[in-house]
């Protein structure tokens, strides 16, 4: 059983004292980055919109109180369990389950970072790794300064879990999102720098405590159907490698002091940003430093105003947090910045073409894709989100076929039980992308599968509800 904690509740909020600015929804100059406010209200009273706008109405401005918004309002205390925040309600944020389990029966567990292949049988059963070790991408392992590897905690919106709804328009609705969290072992020490909670990852009687390191929120609106995708990290987790700065009082959570002394130097005795799949619960400490600012580079599109912005908002709202008493439960949130934002420019052309994202264009979280950090916008494969994550216009975002969700796909394999359906006479791939997602989308969604079984005349789609 997974416990969760967040700071006290006792503590009034007297953002009453903190100074007004404007809310959302101001027009803003997009070149004049010092305009681009943050508001109090969006912690006190959190009411984040639900879309910005898009092509020649669009603002950076506009996509970053978007996110950080929605990122308040997501960590914000539950209205019907105070002990639990937003994104961790599994009747609005279902946790994704191991491989094949699925994450949308009523008897998922509702409370569970870490699913473990096997439950323990006795107290010779041997431990079995628990799952989401692994960084997206490859299933690269790392570890923090005291040897104990990174989990992942992975919800989603649970319109997911309509996958023939879905699967029968080719974007998803507006609303849709897709949440990612990393956590380390921290100290009782820690408690008070950490969104924490404690739960077993060892199989040894009792329970880890654990912070949070990093946070991944992925949010679909209609005007913006490729996903706004933004993502968080705790201060404390890594120097940046061309500035490393000061590091924290108790240094950084995944970068030696030898190592971050050597920086900015690359080349050094200490191999930077290299990471590799491990199955073990401890390992050799990582070294880790975040390689582009904001995830941007001032040469980017628009990419020095982009920083601004961003650096303006982080200051701005860690300002009005660290002003709130220390038992407030949103106060914690003072040590996590956003790292960035990516969107499309023009939603009629692919998310393939780096010419069309704006935003962090070289957007990586340092803890969750560490070793795609390294991002060329010039190179055949673009290791931002875009890159994995590919928006197509010409044909559906939905179905198996694409790439742009990868949770959809694990929620829908995860409740299929897949059965033959008889669809009629199907003569190509691309034929099956429109017959099989109709002829499913009363009967639990297409799997991906078809086959002909009398030529010219009759064919079957695999549907997950039969």
């Amino acid at each position: 059983m997974t416990r969760l904690h967040m700071p006290g509740l006792a503590g009034s909020i007297l953002l009453s004292l903190l100074l007004a600015v404007p809310l959302f929804g101001a027009r803003l100059a997009f070149a004049d980055s010092s305009t681009c406010n943050a508001s109090a209200s969006w912690i006190s009273s959190p009411n984040p919109p639900s879309e910005v706008p898009e092509g020649a109405d669009a603002d950076f401005c506009d996509f970053y109180q978007f996110s950080w918004q929605w990122f308040l309002e997501l960590v914000s205390p539950a209205t019907a369990d105070p002990s639990l925040r937003n994104f961790q309600v599994a009747a609005n944020y279902p946790l994704l389950q191991a491989s094949g389990v699925d994450s949308c029966s009523a008897d998922a567990p509702l409370q569970a970072v870490f699913v473990r292949v096997e439950k323990d049988q006795g107290a010779n059963t041997p431990f079995v790794l628990p799952e989401r070790t692994g960084q997206a991408g490859g299933g690269d392992t790392i570890f923090d300064q005291n040897g104990n590897v990174v989990f992942y905690d992975i919800r989603f919106s649970r319109n997911l879990c309509n996958v023939g709804q879905i699967q029968s328009a080719p974007n998803f609705p507006a609303g849709t999102t897709e949440l990612k969290s990393a956590w380390r072992i921290i100290s009782a020490a820690e408690k008070p720098s950490y969104f924490w909670m404690e739960a077993d990852v060892d199989g040894v009687p009792g329970e880890e405590l654990l912070g949070m390191i990093g946070f991944h929120m992925v949010i679909a609106t209609a005007l913006h159907p490729e996903f706004i995708w933004a993502t968080f990290e705790h201060r404390s987790n890594v120097p940046e490698c061309a500035a490393p700065g000061t590091p924290p009082a108790a240094g950084w959570s995944f970068t030696s002091a030898t190592c971050a002394a050597q920086l900015p130097n690359l080349t050094g005795t200490c191999s930077f940003n290299t990471a590799q799949p491990s199955q073990s619960l401890t390992g050799t400490p990582s070294e880790i430093c975040r390689v582009n600012h904001d995830g941007s580079n001032p040469a980017d599109h628009e990419g020095a105003s982009n920083i601004a912005i961003i650096d303006g908002l982080n200051t701005q709202i860690q300002g009005f947090l660290a002003a709130l008493p220390g038992d407030n439960p949103m106060a914690v949130w003072q040590n996590y910045m956003n790292v960035g934002a990516l969107w499309e420019n023009d939603i009629t052309q692919p998310s393939s073409t780096t010419a069309n994202q704006r935003g962090s264009m070289r957007l990586a979280n340092s803890v969750m894709e560490t070793t795609f950090q390294n991002v060329d916008l010039n190179s055949s494969f673009v290791s931002n989100c875009f890159g994995c994550h590919n928006y197509e216009v010409s044909q559906s975002n939905t179905l198996p076929s694409s790439g742009l969700s990868h949770i959809f796909d694990d929620v829908m394999q995860g409740q299929c039980k897949a059965t033959d359906v008889q669809a009629g006479p199907i003569w190509s791939n691309s034929d099956a992308q429109q017959k099989c997602a109709q002829t499913c989308k009363s009967k639990g969604g297409w799997n991906g599968n078809w086959t002909t079984t009398v030529p010219g005349e009759m064919s079957v789609c695999g549907c997950c509800g039969g």
